[in-house]
């Protein structure tokens, strides 16, 4: 007689854990897009404006959950720059063409180490620090 009772309390967490899940996932996004909006969106337009002074083509393009520059000079890729996040978690992608002309896809971190870090972890100058790391090496293995 008292399995019904179990029934209706399993029935009635699992909505509330779920409305907990769903409440969760609208906070998360909220803070993807403050971070998208805030820091990224910023530090691609100051990128935009700067590469610009010395001649690079400059596209960049943002949403609420990513944001990207691509770099070129007189015609040839030099950088495209991705900002990405999983769950609350950034992370930079980069594709480049190197000298012979294959295309190079690399994902990577904004801190070295074992230990996670979040979107609200990441100021605006370890972006611009992160992407001129990996302009630099782009720059460099066009070069040879």
């Amino acid at each position: 007689m008292g399995k019904w009772k179990d029934d209706l309390k399993n029935l009635l967490e699992g909505r509330e854990a779920e409305e907990s899940r769903e409440e969760k996932g609208a906070e998360t996004r909220s803070q993807v897009r403050k971070f998208f909006s805030g820091k990224v969106r910023p530090v691609l337009k100051k990128l935009k404006k700067e590469l610009e002074r010395y001649g690079r083509e400059v596209n960049i393009s943002s949403s609420d959950n990513s944001g990207a520059i691509e770099v070129s000079n007189q015609g040839l890729l030099e950088l495209d720059y991705k900002i990405k996040v999983r769950d609350i978690f950034p992370y930079p992608e980069t594709l480049y063409k190197d000298a012979s002309g294959n295309r190079i896809w690399a994902e990577g971190s904004f801190r070295e180490g074992p230990g996670k870090y979040s979107i609200s972890d990441i100021p605006e100058d370890v972006i611009l620090e992160n992407f001129l790391r990996e302009y630099k090496s782009r720059l460099w293995s066009l070069s040879k």
